[in-house]
């Protein structure tokens, strides 16, 4: 294993992924460091689910460099990376038990398990489990079973697992995708008061479909499209211009109540 002087979270140069005979991105810098938060946006199709997985630690690239905490991935096992990871996915839900109780879905974060028969939870891990279903507005629903939850709340208990721990990096992969109006607001303000509250020095990594999906506090922004990537500070980043470019379509971003709302205009 070697370790980077870099003190960046994330650093990745000219990075390509293949899949078969087709190209998922290609020859895509970017860096984070501890503290920045940073919000992957673009069409449908065009690799963020593929790129958050590279950045968690579940996918490895084809070619370029990557290091992750300090660590280059080409020269270490990538599977000893992910418990010190924060990662959520919709897919997490089908491989953990539906009877595991919100807590011990939450506590297994800090380890990356799917299984409480695999690890040995003792009150540390229960007590931070509960805090961070406190700050997930979930305190009440401790000991109920995964599966008694509704989807809301399945995913604000994701939510608080992927950042079970205090990973340096926690990356999230669409965390409001398939909730109605109130429960995709509820998320972002657990995710607020985790970012406030408990992880106000790690990295973060958000992809997202729309822009009031994200936090206020997002620092930096990656658009990706099959006309080209922009990365930078998000106030640089996330202009009517930029989105007009990647969408190939005429897009007005604007603010309100400090979250921004593009809007897709229609052509005449």
């Amino acid at each position: 294993m070697t370790n980077c002087d870099h003190p960046s979270i994330i650093r990745m140069q000219h990075a390509h992924l293949v899949r078969g005979a087709s190209s998922i991105f290609r020859d895509l810098s970017l860096t984070l460091d501890s503290g920045q938060r940073l919000a992957i946006l673009g069409p449908n199709g065009i690799g963020k689910t593929s790129l958050a997985m590279v950045l968690a630690g579940r996918l490895r690239l084809s070619r370029g460099t990557l290091h992750l905490l300090g660590v280059n991935v080409h020269e270490t096992d990538i599977r000893a990376l992910r418990p010190r990871i924060g990662y959520f996915s919709d897919e997490l839900t089908s491989r953990l038990a539906p009877d595991m109780t919100a807590e011990e879905v939450v506590a297994l974060g800090r380890f990356s398990g799917l299984r409480r028969e695999w690890f040995a939870l003792d009150d540390h891990d229960r007590l931070e489990a509960r805090y961070l279903l406190e700050l997930v507005g979930l305190n009440d629903y401790a000991q109920r079973p995964l599966d008694s939850l509704s989807s809301g709340q399945r995913q604000r208990v994701l939510l608080a697992r992927s950042f079970c721990g205090t990973p340096r990096l926690t990356v999230l992969d669409e965390p409001t995708s398939h909730l109605d109006l109130v429960a995709r607001e509820q998320m972002i303000e657990a995710l607020e008061r985790i970012l406030d509250q408990h992880h106000h020095n790690g990295a973060l990594v958000m992809v997202a479909h729309h822009l009031e999906d994200l936090p206020i506090s997002i620092t930096h922004t990656l658009v990706m499209s099959e006309h080209g990537y922009w990365f930078g500070p998000t106030d640089e980043v996330l202009t009517s211009a930029t989105l007009t470019k990647a969408f190939h379509h005429p897009i007005e971003v604007h603010q309100l109540a400090g979250r921004r709302i593009a809007t897709a205009l229609r052509q005449p």
